[in-house]
């Protein structure tokens, strides 16, 4: 199998992934909460302890987006009142608008065709015109104008990651855009499937899978952040020893 990810090897990725899943369900199912709080609490430690086992340097925003995301986990799982809900709701709100710039970086170095252009405007104004009508529709089943503020924002945060990340894979089919694709996906459906849960049905299916797609979409991060560093490394790798080729050959034509 081809190696998609540096991190780990596949079947590292695999068995991790396969735990993820089987135990989340296991939990959700028999009830067993505590233990599904102290899972999700520990995957950003673990995955970092991982990253920096391997490598010295992550980029400070993606860092500081584990980092603030891991707050907001913390917040929502050890206090769960109105103000650190609030509170988790603005970290992960955060994280993803740091995401938003990560992607935005991407996209000033693309070029699209017109048609593509046209397509992806269309598919924007008609997501935007959905989540618009949604979110009014919902306006009386929040409490308070923050909380329908916070999970406004948070929603809008999150079309605009999903549309970014469409386009970018639209502009270049690489592993990386893939990866990077598929954790705003598993992001996007963990955030939808949470509302619902702690809005309308607590069902245990429901939140098992939640915590599943936010788990795996925390380790793709992790998976594109390797990669990301990697890239970034063999590039100024060919950059430094470039120079220093080419000024052996002219010496040895001298």
């Amino acid at each position: 199998m081809k190696r998609w990810h540096a991190l780990s090897p596949n079947w590292a990725i695999t068995i991790l992934l396969t735990l993820i899943i089987s135990l989340n369900l296991i939990c959700a199912y028999f009830g067993f909460f505590l233990l599904t709080k102290t899972l999700i609490l520990a995957i950003i430690p673990l995955l970092l302890m991982l990253y920096f086992y391997k490598k010295r340097v992550m980029p400070a925003i993606f860092y500081t987006i584990f980092t603030i995301y891991f707050f907001g986990i913390t917040l929502n799982i050890v206090d769960p009142s109105s103000l650190s809900s609030k509170l988790s709701e603005s970290c992960y709100t955060i994280a993803y608008l740091l995401l938003i710039i990560v992607m935005i970086r991407k996209l000033k170095t693309i070029k699209f065709d017109r048609l593509v252009l046209w397509y992806l405007v269309i598919v924007f104004a008609v997501s935007t015109y959905i989540v618009l009508l949604t979110f009014t529709a919902l306006k009386s089943n929040f409490y308070d104008i923050l909380s329908f503020t916070l999970t406004m924002s948070k929603g809008v945060a999150l079309l605009v990651m999903a549309f970014l990340a469409f386009a970018i894979y639209l502009s270049k089919e690489s592993a990386q855009s893939i990866i990077f694709l598929m954790v705003v996906c598993c992001f996007v459906f963990s955030d939808i499937l949470s509302f619902i849960t702690t809005s309308y049905i607590h069902f245990w299916l429901f939140e098992g899978v939640q915590k599943i797609f936010q788990s795996i979409g925390l380790v793709l991060s992790c998976v594109y952040v390797f990669n990301y560093r990697e890239s970034a490394v063999s590039g100024v790798r060919r950059k430094v020893y470039k120079p220093i080729s080419s000024t052996s050959r002219m010496s040895v034509q001298s």
